[in-house]
Order: C-alpha cells, then sequence, then structure tokens
C-alpha cells in the first residue's frame, strides 16, 4: 500500500489526464456519422514493428490504457479498452475492442463505444445479462451489458449500452443518458464495476466518488436500468478503476472470499456484507513494479475462472514508442489466472500467466539438479527473442543467483525494504533489475522464479505468483544470450527455458 503518495498521485495523475481529456471535448461527435469510427484505417498496420510486443496485446493504432468490460460469452474472451481512435497520443476515449479463443491470438473488432454529445467514453465493465433483467434478449442469444462513464463538463454520470450481437456492436440506453446520475461528491465519479450478487439475487454496481475517504458507493438493481443507492463505505488507499470479484480460497467453492483492488493494485481479502466491504487481514500490494495499472478480471469466466489484464502503463510524453514512431502506443499485461492461497502470513493472492501461452511454445529446454556451468554450456546456442522461462533453487545462507535475459541483468539475494501495511519496514530478499524488485522470500529453503521476456516488457513471478513485477524494458538488446552466474552455495534444482512464436502469427 502506498498511502503517502496518495495525494501527490491524484494532483499528478488524475487532473492532467482530467485536464487533456475535457480539453478535446470542445468537439461533438454524433455516433451516427461514425465520424470516430476509424478501424478502416488500421487494416493496413501490421506487427512487426522493431518495437511491437509479441504476445502481450497491443491495438493496431494509436493509443490504448485501461482494460474495459471484460467479459466471456460463448467462447470468446472480450477485451473492451480505453481507446483513442484519432491518434497514438492521449486524448478523447472511445472503447476499442478485440477477442480471442484463448487468450493468447487476438483479433482487433471495429471500435465498440463511440463518444457522444461533447464527451468521452471513460472506463467501465461489461456482464452477461443471464436472466434477460434488461428484457432486450433476442432467441437464444443472451445481452451483454455494458456501463460506462460518460465524461461531461459539468460532471461525469454513468450510462449504458447494449448488445445484441455477441458484443460486435452497442446500441447507446436511452441516447446515452444517465443511468446513475452525478451524485454531486465529485466531478470525476466514474469507473462503474458491475456484477451480479447471488445472495441477493440481484445486480449492484460500485462506483468511486473521491473525497478525502475515497468514497466507494454501492447502488443496486432488479432491472438494470433503475439503480437505487444501497450503501457507502470507504478506503482511503482507494484509487481508481476498482474491481470487485470472488474467488475460492485453496479452491474451495465453499469457501469463498471477495477481493476488492483499485488501479494500483492495492487489493484486500474479505467479505461483502450487506452493502458493506469486511476486510479479512490487511492492505497488500498486487504488483511490485512500475508498469501495471487499471487491471480488471474478465466477467462470467467458464467454470467460476478468474481471469485478469492490466494495463502496462507508460504515460511519458518521450515515451518509446513515440520516439520511434510506432503506429500504436501502449500495451497490456498478460492475461493471468488470480487465486487466493492460505499462506503462513494469512490469504494472499496469487497470479500466474495463463496456460494457454504453451500454445507459444517452440522450443523448450529443461535442466534438472545441475550446475550454471553446465546450463550456460548448453544454451551457448540459445538465444529467444520471446521467452517464458523458470528456475527453482537453493542460494543456501549466503548465495547469489544472477541470470541474464534479453540483456538483462535480474539479481538474486538483496535485502529491500519493503513498508507493510502497518507501515512498519521490513527486509525482504528479492530480486532486483534496472533499478527494479520483487520480493521473493525463501520458502523451505527454496525460491522461485518465472520471467516472460517480450519486446517491451518483463514480467516476473516469484513463489509460484505470491509476488508479481510487471515493467517495461525498452532497450533493444545487443546480445539474447542466457546466462545463469552464481556464488556461494547454491544448488539449481530446475531451470526451464521456452522459445516463444509470435501471437500475432494467425494475423
Amino acid at each position: 500500500m502506498q498511502n503517502k503518495i496518495l495525494i501527490f498521485y491524484v494532483l499528478m495523475v488524475f487532473l492532467p489526464v482530467f485536464s487533456m481529456d475535457l480539453q478535446v471535448q470542445n468537439k461533438s461527435f454524433d455516433p451516427q456519422n461514425q465520424e470516430m469510427q476509424t478501424f478502416n484505417s488500421y487494416m493496413d498496420v501490421g506487427y512487426d514493428q522493431v518495437l511491437r510486443p509479441q504476445f502481450h496485446f497491443t491495438s493496431r493504432k494509436n493509443w490504448l490504457n485501461d482494460p474495459n468490460g471484460l467479459v466471456y460469452y460463448d467462447s470468446e474472451w472480450h477485451l473492451y479498452f480505453q481507446h483513442n481512435a484519432l491518434s497514438v497520443k492521449r486524448g478523447i476515449k472511445s472503447w476499442g475492442h478485440a477477442v480471442s479463443s484463448d487468450l493468447v491470438h487476438w483479433t482487433q473488432l471495429p471500435h465498440a463505444i463511440l463518444p457522444y454529445d461533447n464527451g468521452a467514453i471513460w472506463s467501465g465493465t461489461a456482464i452477461v445479462d443471464h436472466n434477460n433483467s434488461l428484457k432486450k434478449q433476442v432467441g437464444d442469444t443472451k445481452t451483454l451489458v455494458a456501463y460506462f462513464t460518460k465524461t461531461n463538463n459539468n460532471g461525469f454520470y454513468q450510462a449504458m449500452a447494449y448488445s445484441l450481437d455477441k458484443g460486435r456492436t452497442f446500441i447507446l440506453y436511452n441516447e446515452g443518458k444517465a443511468v446513475i446520475p452525478n451524485q454531486g461528491i465529485m466531478k470525476g465519479e466514474r469507473d462503474p464495476k458491475v456484477f451480479w450478487d447471488e445472495k441477493n439475487k440481484n445486480w449492484k454496481i460500485i462506483l468511486i466518488l473521491g473525497s478525502n475517504e475515497r468514497i466507494i458507493r454501492v447502488f443496486e438493481s432488479d432491472n438494470m436500468i433503475d439503480w437505487k443507492k444501497a450503501g457507502d463505505f470507504s478506503r482511503k488507499w482507494a484509487a481508481e478503476c476498482i474491481d470487485l470479484f470472488q474467488l475460492p480460497v485453496d479452491g474451495d467453492k465453499n469457501n469463498m472470499k471477495w477481493v476488492i483492488a483499485d488501479a494500483s493494485f492495492d487489493y484486500e481479502v474479505g467479505q461483502l456484507e450487506g452493502n458493506n466491504f469486511i476486510t479479512e487481514g490487511s492492505t497488500l500490494q498486487g504488483d511490485f513494479g512500475k508498469g501495471f495499472y487499471a487491471a480488471q478480471v474478465f466477467n462470467n469466466g467458464p467454470d467460476g475462472r478468474v481471469v485478469q489484464i492490466g494495463w502496462m502503463n507508460d504515460r511519458r510524453e518521450d515515451c518509446p514508442y513515440l520516439e520511434q514512431k510506432m503506429p500504436f502506443n501502449q500495451q497490456m499485461s498478460f492475461p493471468a489466472d488470480l487465486s487466493l492461497r492460505t499462506t503462513p502470513d494469512g490469504i494472499r493472492l496469487f497470479r500466474w500467466p495463463v496456460a494457454e501461452i504453451r500454445s507459444l511454445y517452440k522450443k523448450s529446454y529443461t535442466f534438472k539438479n545441475t550446475s550454471a556451468k553446465a546450463i550456460n554450456r548448453k544454451l551457448a546456442n540459445v538465444k529467444p527473442e520471446l521467452v517464458d522461462m523458470s528456475i527453482e533453487f537453493e542460494p543456501g545462507s549466503d548465495g547469489e543467483l544472477n541470470l541474464t535475459v534479453r540483456g538483462i541483468k535480474i539479481s538474486y539475494g538483496q535485502l529491500i525494504d519493503y513498508k507493510n501495511a502497518e507501515k512498519e519496514v521490513d527486509k525482504i530478499k528479492s530480486f532486483t533489475f534496472n533499478g527494479k524488485s520483487c520480493p521473493a522470500p525463501l520458502i523451505n529453503g527454496k525460491v522461485k522464479l518465472r520471467i516472460l521476456g517480450d519486446r517491451t516488457s518483463i514480467e516476473l513471478y516469484a513463489n509460484d505468483g505470491a509476488t508479481v513485477t510487471s515493467g517495461y524494458e525498452f532497450d533493444i538488446p545487443k546480445s539474447l544470450d542466457i546466462k545463469i552466474e552464481s556464488e556461494g552455495n547454491v544448488k539449481i534444482n530446475s531451470f526451464v527455458v521456452n522459445e516463444l512464436m509470435s501471437s500475432w502469427s494467425k494475423n
């Protein structure tokens, strides 16, 4: 949790974004004339640019940020996202759209929800109207319903649109007017999270309303149109893009817990009781890097599966995507399955790359109970551009290990200061690289690390996903050699290198 920077965060991040998007809202966009439907111009753009990520989602063209409306229906994963359809820089937002059958190979479709009435389409969520509450279902195809923040110079409000064709096109409900008007607490009230409350058999929406206590307001409805305030609770750590979802503890579906998280991925585990969230434990940190923001889980995942995608954010005006004149800007994190597991410190959220990544494996190299020298010798001619690699080792009392991948040296053994929820400093052995770190304490004398390396990013998953660090790494390496160096009494139990193909080979 990073409470001490909350005020700075609000001033430096929220206000510039508000100002930038509102400044470009002076032009009226009529959804009927399709002025913002620029997707036809995207089809001449391929996925082979020097900085184009090869297994992380990017738009063919232009700027993207927050994932929105993540929902699974009829064997398709729908990824909607904040998208400036006119520029590679931030600006007026629509909802872009991509679909996948396996969370790895994505097909981008025409923009889903376009700006209208002097405003933009900001973040929100989508659900499957499983019981036809909206009364719009045609035949056997369920209605997909999206709730989003509509920006307005007089104060943001929450609007709704629905789709009768499996999410390809959306119809604005009541011409896009408010289904939840601005509550008068903060101009930028936003980011509706919509979900079905099985216990109370109704729909609920939560909104972040701001103020010093960061009010989270709960609304409920039976028909998805008429929303009534049900209650408020607050979290001082809460920023924007609040997500709320359920997971079984240790896979036990008779022991379900709720997880609440914000854009910076502070999170709490507990219970949703009535219209209040009762935390069981402390506020925890879900990602230790600088490149993971506004994550959202897919609603309606098959067999209760909970999959998360975040925006790997780099808001810099001199971002290398812009400097090197890429036709696109920004990328998503690789999709990950979420789980709750019991640990000696309590129940914790674990994050792990989806198993479907195996469809990209081109060549694999596996080593068991061997030395760094032997591994280096056998991998001398292995130079993967894209990699999914894992290591398990025992560092002993004073051992250190250095692993080089994509030209980046990742070191284990340094004690790093981390502040816990009680604001006390814990020194934890960590992986460190390029000014970033990922805590990885020993578990039964062992430590595990998994690395996903793409052209512009590195994601570290330590100890089976107990801690994760996500970040951009833009420097193109002079060498793609993989190398292990160790000092002290280090025992390498296993080392696996998987070379990956591009996920864009089908596009």
